[in-house]
């Protein structure tokens, strides 16, 4: 299987670089032009569960030779003619910053043969599916899309609110993302602290295994996402990942989990925790949470 690499950094300079090249000066090859509006997932429902995505950007290569890394949608040249072999990685924004794009690593490839003519655009619309290297029955796959009143997240002692599973008023209930249901946690100037913590541990990889955190998300106050490292012994050491900031509409977000999980490398088990604290001294505020995944190989 061909090792991912992350091109953190670089890669939005890649990005802006690229786009910025659809003017041909004079006297230059003429170039054909390839079109993607869009990259969508595909999954198996009842085994991965939702088909959400935020996939930003299609890293593109021809004949195996990276072309370049473009937002989307793009519009982009390509001194190429006749057929060739397209290859397509879907990236995304790690931690849901623009500074950090790479192909995710649980996306497979896609691939198809193309027929390029100077002076002429053509419209590829890729869509891609998880890798088959996830084992989606582990117990160490967390998902969560709280369509039942099961929650797999419970609250901490130290939180004056729970989680609840929130059942849709209607079919444009804005507190649900798709399905029936979301976890919904509300805090205000009484209850001014949530934190929830998955009902289980998990044993996660580490080295260079990645391993990501999908969550769709809506919420009026920023929150955070963390982990609950346990050692051997039972003590525990609760460490921030990122904040993610507030958005009044339905977002997804890629948590990069590895570099905290590998900084904790002497833990045997851990657990993702979520929180969210009225700093404000208002009421009102909340966080919903839907299609919870934590992926790793």
């Amino acid at each position: 299987m061909m090792k991912h690499t992350y091109f953190f950094f670089p890669a939005i300079i890649l990005c802006l670089v690229l786009n910025s090249c659809n003017l041909i000066n004079p006297g230059e090859p003429t170039p054909a032009f390839i079109h993607i509006d869009a990259i969508s997932l595909q999954t198996d429902p009842t085994i991965q569960g939702s088909n959400s995505s935020n996939i930003t950007d299609a890293w593109v290569y021809i004949d195996n030779e990276l072309v370049g890394c473009y937002e989307l949608p793009a519009t982009f040249p390509v001194l190429y003619d006749g057929s060739h072999d397209l290859t397509i990685k879907a990236g995304i924004k790690v931690n849901g910053i623009s500074a950090t794009r790479a192909p995710y690593p649980f996306f497979e490839e896609y691939k198809e043969i193309i027929s390029l003519s100077k002076g002429s655009t053509i419209t590829v619309k890729p869509v891609v599916k998880y890798t088959s290297s996830i084992d989606w029955a582990s117990i160490e796959i967390w998902k969560e899309d709280f369509e039942d009143n099961d929650l797999s997240i419970d609250s901490l002692a130290t939180s004056t609110t729970k989680m609840i599973s929130y059942q849709a008023t209607g079919p444009d209930d804005p507190l649900v993302f798709e399905g029936n249901r979301s976890g919904v946690a509300y805090i205000d100037v009484a209850h001014p602290l949530f934190e929830g913590v998955s009902s289980e541990p998990f044993i996660l990889p580490h080295g260079d295994s990645p391993v990501f955190l999908e969550i769709n998300y809506k919420s009026n106050h920023d929150f955070v996402v963390g982990i609950f490292a346990h050692v051997s012994g039972g003590s525990s050491s609760k460490v921030r990942v990122i904040n993610v900031r507030a958005s009044d509409s339905w977002n997804k977000i890629y948590v990069y989990m590895s570099p905290t999980v590998n900084l904790y490398g002497n833990a045997n088990a851990y657990s993702v925790f979520f929180g969210l604290h009225n700093d404000s001294g208002v009421n009102g505020l909340y966080l919903a949470l839907d299609n919870i995944k934590l992926v790793h190989n």
